[in-house]
């Protein structure tokens, strides 16, 4: 009997040195806009601390998405894909609710473009969506859930 549990952090973000670089850049930008206003006009509107703020936090987003740190992540957000000996969970972003199902309510499963049709044994049907932003990802989770569904002895079309 598998007693693995396979989890995938869907949050999780790759490092990028562009998006670093275009964060600096931001940043520098957000601050040079309010010396070239003093320098114009010895004070500085509301629409300069507005565009200042703005170009400030894009740019800062940007250096910590960059740097691999998932800003939705730090504020509590969840999303993920965990497959286990008990059950299938998952949760493709953190603004939709999470779907789970149990291996033992599992009639069949039918994989087409990236979404799992479960039919269950009462015969109702759930739908399961697999992120499609990485290919490999979504071919490691095929091949976990065809693992644990043979190891179940459910059938997969």
């Amino acid at each position: 009997m598998n007693h693995m549990l396979f989890s995938i952090n869907l949050l999780t973000k790759e490092k990028s040195k562009y998006r670093i670089i275009f964060g600096i850049l931001a940043i520098v930008f957000s601050i040079s806009w309010i010396f070239i206003n003093l320098g114009e006009n010895d004070e500085i509107k509301i629409f300069d601390w507005f565009y200042f703020a703005i170009f400030l936090t894009l740019g800062i987003g940007h250096v910590i998405e960059g740097a691999g740190i998932s800003l939705v992540e730090m504020f509590g957000a969840k999303a993920y894909i965990q497959v286990d000996a008990e059950k299938i969970r998952i949760k493709i972003n953190p603004f939709v609710k999470e779907k789970t199902v149990a291996w033992n309510e599992i009639l069949e499963l039918e994989y087409k473009s990236a979404r799992y049709k479960i039919t269950k044994v009462d015969n109702s049907n759930i739908i399961l969506d697999l992120p499609t932003e990485n290919y490999r990802q979504v071919q490691g989770i095929k091949e976990i859930i065809k693992s644990f569904a043979t190891e179940k002895g459910i059938h997969i079309q």
